[in-house]
């Protein structure tokens, strides 16, 4: 019934298609090392003073009807730092509402791209998420997702190169990266006529006219078909830049697909650079921007941590998928996801393993066209 709903709520939709900072560190921010031979594209860099990408001004701090979702605290990167600025707005430049000493306690109301919203001695207001440990327990586990879990709601495919406006509006600004047909998207809800997605740091939002093949993401562990998602998330990447490395970059995520996509039976790991590396020419990667020795250069297997990194954001959605290895960017994160969400490789130490604890087969699917987006998807595999 819940799904007849929901898709009887996305077709009137669809039939109205005229129809939608990061808070800077008290103390002087030092530099974060990053190891050698990491992707060097899409990474994080510097730390107090990033952008983080958000135009949501006018969004004032309020926990009115909401109810806390998770607890925390103040972490800090930075080595000399000591406390953080709540603010006003999800804008570094808005007022200040207190000042939070590290390791104090806060409790989370709302989760976006770049900021939490939270309450912390009766003041309430925006906290970049670099600020607050990842390592967040929730106040009712058995209704609130673990901490970063964006589930989508449907999947579709573009029908041409489309715009990704910054509101669910024609007259808003449109985002650097256009992505091209044929490629899918992970949609997480229809607002106004528009699909909003996550992009970046941000939401964007795509004009849902130019959208084929929609399909919903089931919200059951048991879908109505092994052609029914029951998860899916999709992540953008600019293309077509004339940047050194870029064209490569996006052949690499593309090669990366072949290898991700696969049937995982129950008590089955996978080992991310076993499965999808070596990353070398003999393996199909191009040279791409990575660093080595502190410098950035162009090495084999570039991107192929935003696959790892969009593979670690759809099999979070399964309760049943046991993580047995990730590590971050270092403390910045990957700046083409939401912060706290990405997951580096191509290391030893740099690995994404996980292991399928669902008791059910599982179908990976990645998809890329090269043109902006790279998009997975679980089903499950009906015996």
């Amino acid at each position: 019934m819940n799904r007849f709903l929901r898709l009887t709520a996305l077709l009137l939709a669809l039939l109205c298609l005229p129809v939608w900072a990061m808070a800077e560190e008290i103390a002087a921010p030092v530099e974060t090392p990053v190891p050698e031979n990491m992707e060097m594209e899409g990474m994080a860099t510097g730390d107090g003073e990033e952008d983080t990408g958000e135009v949501l001004t006018g969004l004032a701090a309020t926990i009115e009807g909401k109810q806390p979702l998770y607890t925390t605290r103040i972490k800090p990167f930075v080595s000399n730092g000591s406390a953080i600025r709540m603010r006003a707005e999800q804008s570094n430049k808005s007022d200040v509402v207190c000042v939070i000493s590290a390791w104090q306690p806060i409790t989370v109301y709302e989760v976006y791209p770049a900021y939490v919203l939270a309450e912390y001695n009766g003041h309430v207001g925006y906290i970049i998420r670099t600020w607050v440990d990842e390592e967040m327990v929730a106040v009712n586990p058995k209704t609130t997702p673990p901490y970063g879990v964006v589930p989508a709601q449907y999947v579709a495919t573009l029908t041409q190169q489309v715009n990704i406006y910054t509101e669910p509006s024609k007259d808003s600004s449109i985002n650097d990266i256009r992505p091209g047909a044929g490629s899918k998207i992970a949609i997480l809800e229809f607002v106004d006529g528009f699909a909003k997605v996550l992009y970046w740091r941000s939401y964007g939002y795509i004009d849902a006219q130019y959208l084929t093949d929609l399909v919903v993401v089931s919200e059951e562990v048991t879908p109505m078909s092994e052609d029914t998602p029951i998860a899916a998330f999709c992540s953008f990447f600019e293309y077509n830049t004339g940047k050194e490395g870029n064209e490569g970059r996006c052949k690499n995520i593309v090669r990366t697909c072949e290898s991700m996509t696969r049937v995982m039976q129950p008590g089955e790991s996978l080992d991310f650079n076993n499965q999808v590396g070596p990353y070398k020419k003999n393996n199909g990667y191009f040279p791409a921007p990575v660093l080595i020795d502190g410098g950035s250069q162009l090495g084999y297997g570039g991107g192929t941590c935003q696959s790892s990194s969009t593979l670690y954001n759809t099999i979070r959605q399964l309760p049943g998928i046991t993580i047995l290895q990730r590590r971050p960017h270092g403390p910045g994160c990957a700046r083409y996801l939401p912060m706290h969400q990405d997951a580096a490789v191509g290391t030893k130490e740099l690995n994404l393993r996980f292991r399928n604890d669902c008791g059910y087969p599982i179908r990976i699917v990645s998809e890329s066209t090269g043109e902006g987006t790279l998009c997975i998807q679980i089903f499950r595999v009906m015996e």
